[in-house]
């Protein structure tokens, strides 16, 4: 059954729809992504924008969660890397510590531009699992591997 609403009603219900929308996007709860500038983590499950590379260069590293693990963004030398951030010794997590990847729980480093493990106790020639990058202007986009190979 629908209801007969004058126009001041109609009106009134379009203005405040409208300034909920406005709010929950101020809020930043209807983006589509998230800028990491605050260090915080963040959820990216598609094609995402997670940094610019202005935050990422000043930064320097970025955490943020992919498909449901820890990741890292990383900026070295001008290139642009992220990598699963689990330690392929006990699965820890790892840290940025002068340009090499530290696991926080036994000390194995990690090449911050191939994810090559550099130091035992990780597995010999072992790589954490690289996340495929986009650039696209002055942004840094995370793409999920499904639409890279649609591509």
């Amino acid at each position: 059954m629908t209801e007969k609403i004058n126009r001041r009603a109609f009106l009134s219900k379009c203005f405040k729809s409208t300034a909920a929308i406005i709010t929950l996007t101020a809020c930043g709860k209807l983006t589509p992504f998230t800028f990491a500038q605050d260090n915080k983590e963040i959820q990216v499950d598609e094609t995402r924008l997670i940094s610019s590379i202005a935050v990422l260069a000043e930064k320097k590293a970025i955490p943020f969660v992919y498909k449901g693990k820890q990741s890292i963004l990383l900026y070295n030398d001008g290139e642009y890397r992220a990598f699963e951030n689990i330690c392929t010794h006990k699965g820890g997590p790892t840290t940025l510590s002068n340009d090499k990847l530290v696991c926080k729980w036994h000390g194995a480093k990690f090449d911050t531009l191939t994810g090559e493990a550099l130091t035992r106790p990780a597995p010999e020639k072992s790589k954490l699992p690289e996340i495929k990058l986009k650039i696209e202007g002055n942004d840094i986009y995370v793409v999920q591997e499904d639409v890279a190979a649609a591509i």
